[in-house]
């Protein structure tokens, strides 16, 4: 575990079952209120992590990459453009898809993939609404693997104390 934890991007943290379960469950709300097809949560790197809908006609790995990789070209270009937080979201209009991902933060997107038939702004309300509880699930998630993070160090530290103390009084 510490050799994952040593390797991770500083912004990183474990998900739980517990924040997973969370996460997946505003994903499900997100697809009923906005009648999505597919409703994908994923790491900005293009790592599937969750999905709430339909993906039997997608390769969700594929998918996932390619959603990541259209957010960082948008972000490039907002950096060229001299925006300083880059664009919140990316609309992409199809003839009878469109796709709406949105920056959730902590290096983690939100898809969504709806029917022309559904408004873009219901989707856009929606999704924000989902954005905020994705952020405060997540901001939770990594205070609390925070504070795991120190009682494991606090613990491993105690156990290297003791084992000095014991070996310099030869106990």
């Amino acid at each position: 575990m510490d050799l994952v934890r040593e390797n991770m991007p500083k912004s990183q943290f474990m998900l739980s079952t517990e924040t997973y379960n969370k996460i997946t469950r505003v994903l499900k709300d997100l697809e009923r209120s906005t009648r999505a097809d597919l409703v994908l949560f994923c790491e900005s790197n293009g790592v599937a992590v969750t999905h709430a809908g339909n993906p039997d006609h997608l390769n969700l790995s594929g998918f996932s990459s390619l959603n990541a990789a259209n957010y960082a070209a948008t972000r490039e270009m907002a950096t060229m453009l001299g925006e300083q937080n880059a664009f919140k979201f990316l609309f992409l209009e199809g003839e009878e898809n469109n796709i709406y991902i949105c920056n959730v933060g902590f290096e983690f997107l939100l898809s969504i993939t709806f029917s022309k038939s559904v408004a873009l702004g219901m989707v856009r309300i929606y999704a924000s609404k989902a954005v905020k509880e994705l952020q405060q699930i997540l901001e939770d998630a990594k205070q609390s693997d925070e504070q795991i993070s120190e009682k494991v160090l606090d613990d491993e530290f105690s156990a290297l104390l003791n084992d000095a103390f014991d070996s310099s009084f030869n106990l």
